[in-house]
């Protein structure tokens, strides 16, 4: 059954399992990271690297200037094969094929060179198994006896010595590409690409001795293409699906994990995924059953078995679709979205035409009209910086279109204003402040755009309806993107804002009352992953961050990191995903977001802060606090002086604790004891090492109060960060009772008392 598709351009992928974890062989080709890449450029810096799926994980790069790599796991060790580029060669010209290996992962063998090719010859694809008392090996070549491409066929004792078999040849008379072997009861199985009417799909042939082949009936093709896929990574939007190619499984935890590549042969796949309910021995013995007696007729495909067709189908209902993370439904943060999390404050900047219009974001002025004489992007990093905050969102496009940059995909930008007499990049301005002052730099990007005249209705979630030509819109959006995400460096931080969305997943045709899909929405999130693999993103369709529901800083309680299905329109997110999905709030200080006149009075007291922030932080959220420049281009000096005393606030309260224990060991039936000077506690803090998932279901805490232990709170979820509130208690002993969620044991990684 079909999965979903991934959003990514990677072709060549072999899924694999080491010590009882699911990994990704992944072969990155370095022109899909450039900008305006064509196929070859930079093809030196090409890697062959390793993936935790449950994690998303980068965990190695074992061979750069490689390509084509796959993998085989024997004896507790992995091992690579992959295609040597040499030096001083065209692009993909590979002669030799090159081994490593590691028994951790991480620490890797110096590549040896274990194969050349026949003179004249070249090497593609690889593929290797274990058979009996043997390796096999194929690869694809170009060999001119034969119609390209061929595979041909090697064993070895060692991994090292390899000796061709005699007449281990398939594909003499046909076109054969993208193959992937494996060894099953005495079969040899090998998964081919073959031209059909339209486009390529995966095929399946089976042998016993590497030399005779007998191929699974025609109508039984293993993999096929979706004509409706459009949107393809990094191709036009329009191009259509009309391949299925360089399928590769292995078998985990009682399935077979399928990935394959989609897209039309051309600049780059599309990453897609299945599973089998059973073993690859079952799944291979399935397209060769009946054949020998022809029960099956030749026009009719075999009988569906449960969810099993010969060609993969994709399953009823809402598909799927997202990267790694999503697609292992996981229950743990990626390296991303846990260091989002450790930051947990940052500060929010509502900055362009607004600003000079009262606030009003969905109303399109002149463009004129935006000139900050006095802009000053290093003051505004500095008061975020005052209050606390360790990452800054700017609002570089808001509804209204405007961008802040000098975009080539509108006049209506800062290329048109009088500031800076049309030379100036506020984005630029921006991002150079955060690097110098150490915040995290990130870009709010509206998808909606009433300038271009784009968006969708702001009816409630489920009911909205597309307002414009998104298929105009969208490459676009597209672009706009793009630039910011490669003309600046490091963006940390992606924020699509959920309003106004016309990609939105729950968005459809005015006129036909049609869903619009997510295809668009998912190519974007693809882009990102792309460009800027180590940003977090906000919203969309394949959200890291979702909002908590609130725009005055609070979150619910209990507050879940993961979203299992059925739960996802309470917590804002589409029916698409699940899995580690943690929230964030967001408050506007002023009345409104961006500044109007003569709002100073409208600004919030300090204990309205502190309640937002136990109600957001303190609940194990994130936090957006927002600053609004005035039309000089510079946060009021109100707003400035209210956010350091803010801070300050912060620093007092939590800046000299009574006591800190660190990674404390469980006691007994999951009680920790606290010993502490005897004083007035105020504030609790509870921390669980998100790290390794979020498993405390609930908690109490206890106090010794006149020689007697008193419970003085209790509650739910911990996650990254709970903090209790008591007016009156004075103690120098406290308990805390920890209850896990019935499968793994809590783990905490802090506790303090201040």
């Amino acid at each position: 059954m079909k999965q979903g598709r991934l959003g990514s351009p990677l072709v060549e992928v072999s899924p694999f399992v080491f010590d009882d974890r699911l990994y990704l062989l992944e072969n990155n080709q370095r022109f899909w990271d450039l900008p305006d890449g064509k196929p070859g450029d930079n093809f030196h810096e090409d890697e062959v690297r390793i993936r935790d799926v449950a994690s998303g994980e980068l965990v190695s790069v074992p061979l750069t200037n490689h390509g084509f790599g796959t993998v085989l796991v024997w004896n507790n060790r992995v091992y690579i094969f992959a295609g040597n580029y040499g030096r001083g060669k065209p692009w993909r010209q590979m002669t030799s094929i090159t081994m490593t290996s590691s028994s951790d992962l991480k620490n890797w063998t110096e590549p040896i060179t274990v194969l050349e090719a026949d003179p004249g010859e070249f090497i593609y694809n690889t593929a290797v198994c274990r058979a009996n008392d043997q390796f096999v090996m194929l690869y694809e070549t170009n060999d001119a006896q034969w119609p390209p491409f061929t595979f041909k066929y090697l064993t070895s004792s060692d991994m090292v010595e390899w000796d061709v078999v005699p007449d281990g040849i398939y594909g003499r008379d046909k076109y054969v590409g993208g193959p992937a072997l494996y060894f099953e009861d005495g079969w040899y199985y090998t998964l081919y690409l073959q031209i059909v009417e339209g486009g390529f799909e995966t095929r399946i042939t089976r042998s016993q001795d590497l030399v005779n082949w007998q191929d699974a009936p025609e109508d039984r093709p293993f993999v096929t293409f979706d004509k409706s896929h459009q949107n393809i990574p990094l191709l036009d939007p329009n191009v259509r699906e009309n391949n299925a190619s360089d399928v590769e499984l292995c078998y985990f935890k009682g399935q077979t994990i399928l990935y394959f590549t989609g897209s039309d042969q051309t600049t780059a796949g599309d990453l897609q995924w299945a599973i089998y309910e059973g073993t690859p021995r079952a799944l291979f013995e399935y397209f060769f059953e009946g054949v020998e007696s022809k029960l099956v007729s030749d026009t009719t495909p075999p009988e569906h078995r449960g969810d099993w067709a010969p060609v993969l189908i994709a399953p009823t209902g809402q598909q799927r679709s997202g990267d790694s993370k999503a697609a292992a439904d996981s229950d743990y943060p990626t390296p991303q979205q846990l260091e989002l999390q450790e930051r947990q404050l940052g500060a929010f900047i509502h900055f362009g035409p607004a600003t000079y219009i009262y606030s009003d974001m969905m109303s399109v002025p002149e463009v004129e009209i935006f000139n900050p004489t006095q802009l000053d992007a290093e003051q505004w990093v500095k008061t975020a910086v005052s209050f606390g905050a360790k990452h800054v969102v700017l609002t570089a496009k808001h509804h209204n279109g405007f961008c802040l940059w000098p975009t080539i995909t509108t006049d209506y930008s800062v290329k048109n204003v009088p500031w800076r007499d049309g030379q100036g990049d506020v984005v630029a301005e921006f991002v150079a402040a955060c690097r110098k002052y150490g915040v995290k730099p990130g870009l709010y990007i509206s998808s909606g755009d009433k300038y271009l005249g784009c968006t969708s209705t702001p009816d409630p979630m489920g009911e909205r309806k597309l307002v414009g030509d998104i298929d105009t819109y969208f490459p676009v959006f597209f672009e706009q993107v793009r630039e910011l995400l490669t003309n600046y460096g490091a963006i940390d931080y992606v924020w699509f804002d959920g309003a106004h969305d016309p990609f939105g997943w729950d968005v459809s045709h005015p006129e036909t009352g049609l869903p619009l899909g997510t295809a668009y929405g998912d190519a974007i999130r693809a882009l990102i992953r792309n460009l800027q693999p180590q940003a977090v993103v906000f919203g969309g369709t394949q959200p890291d961050v979702r909002w908590s529901g609130s725009e005055q800083g609070w979150a619910s309680y209990p507050l879940w990191n993961v979203i299992r299905d059925g739960e996802q329109l309470q917590n804002w997110v589409g029916p698409q995903n699940t899995g580690w999905i943690p929230a964030e709030a967001n408050i506007h200080p002023r009345s409104t977001w961006f500044w109007t006149p003569d709002s100073d009075h409208t600004l919030r007291d300090i204990p309205f802060m502190e309640e937002v922030y136990f109600q957001s932080i303190g609940r194990g959220a994130n936090l957006l606090i927002n600053m609004s420049p005035d039309t000089s281009g510079l946060v009021p000096p109100a707003e400035v002086e209210f956010l350091k005393k803010f801070g300050k606030h912060l620093e007092h309260t939590f800046g000299t604790p009574l006591v800190i224990k660190d990674f404390p060991q469980m006691e007994g039936d999951n009680y920790i004891e606290l010993t502490i000077p005897k004083n007035d506690v105020r504030v609790i803090e509870l921390v669980e090492d998100i790290k390794q998932g979020q498993r405390v279901a609930r908690y109490s805490i206890d106090a010794l109060v006149n020689q007697e232990w008193k419970t003085i709170s209790e509650g739910q979820s911990i996650g990254r960060r709970r903090l209790e509130r008591h007016d009156s208690l004075t103690t120098d002993r406290l308990r805390i009772h920890l209850v896990g969620n019935g499968t793994l044991p809590p783990v905490i990684k802090k506790i303090a008392v201040y």
